[in-house]
């Protein structure tokens, strides 16, 4: 929901003000009058100005690329952001951020851990006032897709050990989130299975030969 408060002579004008500034007609604006004009002495002294509240309903999309934009703003960080379709993961959306290479190392923070913090409440912000849930993921840089061909490899290499070798292997300690994708990337597989160990912030994916035994 996207809200304007704006004063004016009357409340018509204050109402027609804030219509130009969201650039959406009165059929799609919802308007709160929050106070009447006040005449003041002789037709000016102590008058007081409408006051008026205009409200326009936004979609999940639209909530969520307001939101990113308005945090990058208050960063100082000047980005392009553009919302698609997401392929690679299990959210609906991708919130791509396309930023200068020396600011995205502060965008993304430590194995993601700050797109982390911002696609959570990405997904808070651009769900309230809506029914249902529409699920986003945000990357800048394709950092996202760099980090799951390096999570892919990772775990191809540690499977062909595990078969090479019949022995369990533990991967680098990873975030939540990269563990869990490594999961579903290797459930599929019916040679080998996985599993998390460990506490976080040291927790890992560890693949085990898929039999009653295995050496350890």
């Amino acid at each position: 929901m996207k809200r304007l408060v704006v004063t004016g002579r009357t409340v018509e004008e204050a109402v027609t003000s804030a219509l130009v500034k969201l650039g959406v007609p009165r059929s799609q604006a919802q308007v709160r009058v929050i106070s009447e004009p006040v005449k003041g002495l002789f037709g000016f002294l102590g008058g007081k100005d409408a006051q008026v509240e205009v409200s326009v309903p936004q979609s999940p999309l639209e909530n969520a690329r307001d939101f990113v934009e308005t945090v990058l703003r208050e960063m100082g960080v000047s980005a392009r952001v553009t919302i698609d379709a997401d392929e690679e993961t299990d959210a609906e959306y991708v919130v791509n951020v396309d930023a200068d290479a020396d600011v995205l190392p502060s965008l993304i923070g430590r194995h993601g851990s700050t797109l982390d913090s911002l696609q959570y409440l990405v997904n808070i912000v651009a769900n309230r006032e809506h029914e249902g849930f529409v699920k986003f993921s945000v990357d800048a840089g394709a950092y996202r897709k760099r980090r799951r061909d390096s999570l892919r490899r990772a775990a191809d290499h540690a499977v062909e050990r595990v078969i090479r070798t019949g022995r369990a292997v533990s991967m680098e300690a990873m975030s939540p989130a990269d563990r869990k994708w490594v999961h579903t990337y290797l459930q599929a597989r019916t040679d080998i299975s996985s599993l998390s160990e460990g506490e976080e912030p040291h927790r890992k994916v560890k693949i085990v030969p898929r039999r009653n035994e295995y050496r350890v």
